[in-house]
C-alpha cells in the first residue's frame, strides 16, 4: 500500500477500512474493542470531512494498538492498512 499524504486518501482508505471492521464486529458483535476502532476511525473520518488541523481527541486514539490486539491475527491486513491510517492520522493531523 501507498503512503497517505491527503486527508482524501485517509478518508478512502477509512471508507475501506471500516467495512472490514464492520465485518469483523458482525462475527464478534460483543467485541467492545473492535467496536472502539470503528468509532475512533468513524471520528478522524469527520474530522477529515470537516477540514480539521488537529484532533481533539487525538490522545485518546489507540486504534492501531487496538488492531495488534484484536484484529492481527483474525485479518493481517486490515491490521496493517489500520496502523498505516493510524500514522497517517498522526502525520497529516500532527497528533
Amino acid at each position: 500500500m501507498t503512503d497517505i499524504t491527503t486527508t482524501d486518501e485517509l478518508r478512502r482508505r477509512i471508507a475501506r477500512a471500516s467495512a472490514g471492521v464492520a465485518a469483523l464486529v458482525g462475527r464478534e458483535p460483543d467485541n467492545s474493542w473492535l467496536a472502539s476502532i470503528q468509532r475512533q476511525l468513524d471520528y478522524v473520518d469527520g474530522a477529515a470531512r470537516d477540514g480539521a488541523k488537529r484532533l481533539e481527541r487525538a490522545d485518546d486514539l489507540n486504534f492501531g494498538l487496538l488492531a495488534s490486539h484484536y484484529v492481527d491475527d483474525v485479518d493481517p491486513a486490515l491490521a496493517a492498512e489500520l496502523h498505516a491510517i493510524s500514522a497517517a492520522t498522526r502525520r497529516l493531523f500532527g497528533s
